[in-house]
């Protein structure tokens, strides 16, 4: 896979290989919480739970909800950008604009992932490879891939910027 900077400072991906592809194309279903309680209550966290209900029946009606649309506009986004690899191209690109999005959308897939499959850090120190003999092993490793992609993403913005 290459990773190239265009003229206004967004990001092009090119030659990605089919197993980089299906994870890359898998980042908005991974960021997805609704199906899973873990991953609903890792992403939005009440945090009145078992202090305050009536502090935590306000977050739920007046804060979760804007949570949620950030969250959804960011894997819309993300989604939309991906649109190349599902058209069977072997890239795409992240316009500048967008960039905040994806970083948003990785970081969610992440927790996500981890909340789901119940990730701790043994498991993210681990040394060995993660074959794909497992969706457990999967996920670790998308988490691993896409923690990689927002450092490439930070680390070239801040050298550009």
């Amino acid at each position: 896979m290459n990773i190239e900077r265009d003229s206004e400072g967004g990001f092009i991906f090119s030659e990605v290989e089919e197993p980089l592809a299906a994870m890359f194309r898998a980042i908005p279903a991974a960021a997805d919480p609704e199906l899973n309680k873990a991953a609903f209550d890792r992403l939005y966290p009440d945090p009145f739970a078992g202090k305050d209900t009536e502090l935590s029946a306000e977050w739920a009606d007046y804060v979760q909800p804007e949570l949620r649309e950030g969250f959804e506009n960011a894997s819309t986004t993300v989604e939309m950008d991906l649109a190349p690899l599902d058209a069977g191209e072997e890239g795409w690109a992240i316009p500048r604009s967008h960039v905040d999005a994806w970083l948003n959308t990785l970081n969610q897939a992440r927790l996500a992932l981890a909340a789901r499959f119940e990730v701790g850090e043994a498991d993210m120190n681990r040394a060995a490879p993660y074959p794909p003999e497992s969706e457990r092993n999967l996920a670790v490793s998308q988490i691993h891939v896409y923690g990689l992609l927002q450092e490439c993403l930070l680390q070239s913005l801040e050298a550009g910027e």
